[in-house]
């Protein structure tokens, strides 16, 4: 049987939606859907009706029925707001409002004319198959995998969607001898990088196995855990549509590839990509770089990435990040960062683009979180909880207040949320471990502890004073916002706050006479700035530089004569302020690469830094004021450079975390040897600010160290039929 409507045809038996002569694409369920509908028409049925008809006897959340009407409006190009064929019956459910008509074929004798009582309607629509045909997951068999709720899990066959009578939890471990984490980077993190396909049946993450990140894929129904082939250092992975492929970001690319196997495809460059989605029409979207960038979009086949989105220069916005497609395909939400990262001082701004052209787009609101949708919810952080919130598709409108799921869950400074939902009700979260305050511990160069300073506390930066008597560190006051400089009197090991100002300051730095500390500041209304205060003084200051909008200035190193300040601006490169003079800043490392954590050699005449050219971190080291050959000192990436205070060693944290020397031999040219591991180090790396300090003889290391039980992060926590579980 066949039916006519507007320039459609719907053709029951092929189970076909033609236009123009050709087939338009239909999820299996959005094919009954839509048949239901025509064959009913005009009559409206009841959500209770449809979810029946579509997933007998099964419990399924009332944002699948909606997501399947945002599917079946896009194919028909039919707004919500004035629908021409499909309109919403509010409070009630759905119905065909346009006109249509059977037309026969000939010998077209079986066709099912449409019935008032609609029992001959639901015979021509497809049937669901026979309750054996579904396959059966006793949650018993997953026990060891920590699962916490009694439920039986069904996989359909004829829409792959995993789903459950009940709401089902478990947890997943990281793989044996691996860690969940993306690498350490300017503006990341290590938060558990993860993603649930759109049919819930496979989840992709990110872990770290020995010094080498890959993605992994884990398959909800099954307890097996393997590595893709291809992902060698990718991250923020993301799925294709269809569910059988991934895209990511690698060795300063955007990625894709198939889950099934075969080589990955190179589409874009990316140099320090931060999110992608892909849209049913295989438009990939993507966040390409650091600061001043918006949105690109690529076709998933291939070919120039053009501007998806533009920035809101007036308001501030410095960067656009982690792009969500909505259900319809073109519509999507992404994150408008602004201020400082990393994380920025101000809430991000959520808007909603669209790919009918860049533009100055819809704010949704405020929120410290990327936000990302399915199920008929929102989903984003708000002081490390992860919240939904009810939001229509079809109206792009929030719906009702948020409620909070979990605690805990891995967010990065970036705004990135460790979080993701499937269209079905799969959900699935990292979470960081128990919250075990950091210590600043002293070690020998084999590792062995020598004791400790001060109290534990989430310290997130230090630095040693050049004449070893005070330690600067940064750490929070009060409010999760309020950050402020502290110093620890090493002798006496006491603690006393430097800094008093509302907002933030971090990243010390010392004067090579210990008498004053640089840093960064970012205050309340106040653009930020370089500053600088005596280390004998509470609360008085004095600017050094400050910057246009939202340029960003976080000082790593000071010159040992006291003429020069090095420091990472907002794009990540690095940049140089002279103390004499004009002070005008000058550019001393300033590619399209990632460069920080620029400190000076003792004598001045070398700066070494970190650079993400070879297409992972690694520490470099090049005469200053350049121009001048660079030599990688660094081996299989490296982070966090300092000098000895004689020039003859750099030392760096390995990708694993280890304490490493290289030895620099003596002369006017600069000549290192090969990096020796020293120790693990313990250290907290989830900032680009200095973690570790040495003392001038290059015996002693204060390092900010995790706690030795601490894993960073907690199993993966599933959520199948989440909304059943987190009623409000």
């Amino acid at each position: 049987m066949r039916i006519r409507f507007g320039p459609f045809t719907l053709d029951l038996e092929r189970r076909q939606l033609i236009h123009a002569g050709k087939d338009i694409h239909l999820e299996p369920k959005a094919f009954e859907l839509l048949s239901a509908l025509v064959l009913e028409r005009p009559k409206a049925l009841s959500k209770a009706d449809l979810q029946e008809r579509l997933w007998p006897g099964t419990f399924v959340a009332e944002a699948n029925l909606s997501n399947l009407v945002a599917e079946i409006r896009a194919a028909l190009g039919d707004p919500a707001r004035a629908p021409r064929f499909v309109r919403t019956a509010h409070g009630f459910g759905y119905a065909f409002c346009g006109d249509a008509e059977p037309v026969s074929d000939p010998g077209d004798s079986d066709r099912v004319p449409a019935s008032s009582d609609g029992i001959e309607a639901r015979a021509a629509t497809s049937s669901p198959p026979p309750r054996s045909s579904r396959v059966p997951w006793l949650v018993a068999g997953v026990l060891a995998v920590g699962l916490i709720a009694a439920a039986v899990i069904t996989l359909r066959r004829d829409s792959g969607l995993a789903s459950a009578a009940g709401p089902v939890q478990f947890t997943i471990p990281p793989p044996e001898q691996a860690s969940f984490g993306g690498p350490s980077r300017g503006g990341s993190g290590t938060a558990t990088q993860l993603a649930v396909s759109p049919d819930g049946r496979h989840i992709v993450f990110v872990a770290r196995a020995g010094a080498a990140y890959q993605i992994w894929l884990r398959p909800v129904a099954t307890l097996a855990t393997t590595p893709i082939p291809g992902t060698d250092g990718g991250t923020f992975p993301f799925w294709s549509p269809d569910s059988r492929a991934i895209g990511f970001f690698a060795d300063g690319k955007l990625k894709t590839v198939q889950i099934a196997g075969g080589t990955p495809i190179l589409l874009a460059d990316a140099p320090f990509g931060k999110g992608g989605t892909w849209s049913r029409d295989n438009v990939i979207l993507f966040a390409p770089g650091p600061s001043q960038t918006g949105l690109l979009r690529v076709s998933s086949a291939g070919g120039n990435p053009t501007v998806a989105t533009t920035l809101d220069t007036t308001a501030g916005e410095d960067v656009h990040r982690w792009p969500h497609f909505l259900p319809d395909g073109r519509h999507f939400f992404y994150t408008a960062v602004t201020g400082p990262c990393c994380p920025a001082s101000t809430p991000s701004v959520i808007r909603i683009g669209s790919l009918g052209g860049p533009g100055i787009d819809q704010v949704l609101f405020q929120a410290e979180s990327a936000v990302s949708y399915g199920s008929g919810h929102l989903f984003f952080a708000h002081e490390e909880t992860l919240m939904a919130r009810p939001f229509d598709p079809d109206t792009r409108q929030l719906l009702g207040e948020a409620f909070p799921l979990a605690e805990r869950v891995t967010t990065e400074g970036s705004r990135y949320l460790g979080a993701s939902v499937s269209e079905n009700g799969t959900l699935v979260y990292g979470q960081t471990a128990a919250d075990n305050p950091r210590q600043l511990t002293w070690f020998d160069r084999t590792g062995r502890e020598l004791g400790t300073l001060s109290d534990a506390a989430p310290y997130s930066g230090l630095a040693l004073s050049p004449d070893e008597r005070h330690v600067a560190v940064t750490l929070g006051t009060g409010t999760p916002n309020n950050v402020d400089l502290w110093l620890i009197d090493v002798a006496r090991n006491i603690r006393s706050r430097l800094t008093v100002h509302p907002g933030q300051e971090r990243s010390p730095v010392w004067s090579p006479d210990s008498a004053r500390i640089a840093f960064q500041s970012s205050r309340s209304r106040q653009p930020i700035a370089l500053r600088q205060t005596m280390s004998d003084e509470t609360g008085k200051d004095e600017l050094l530089l400050e910057g246009q909008g939202n340029f960003t200035m976080t000082p790593t190193g000071w010159s040992s004569d006291g003429q020069f300040i090095a420091y990472t601006t907002r794009g990540s490169n690095v940049w140089i302020l002279p103390l004499f003079g004009d002070r005008k800043p000058f550019p001393f490392a300033d590619t399209q690469f990632i460069e920080a954590s620029a400190v000076f050699s003792p004598d001045g005449r070398w700066i070494a830094y970190t650079s993400n050219e070879s297409g992972q971190t690694e520490i470099y080291v090049q005469s200053f004021p350049g121009p001048g050959a660079k030599t990688q000192v660094s081996r299989d990436g490296g982070t966090h450079p300092v000098w000895r205070a004689d020039g003859r060693e750099v030392f760096y944290l390995a990708a694993d975390g280890t304490m490493n020397a290289v030895p620099v031999g003596a002369g006017r040219s600069f000549n290192a040897g090969r990096p020796q591991p020293l120790f693990p180090s313990k250290a907290w790396r989830l900032t680009a600010n200095q973690v570790y300090a040495v003392t001038r003889d290059g015996q002693r290391f204060l390092v900010n160290a995790t706690p030795q039980q601490s894993s960073g992060a907690a199993p993966l926590t599933v959520v199948l039929n989440w909304t059943a579980a987190f009623r409000k």
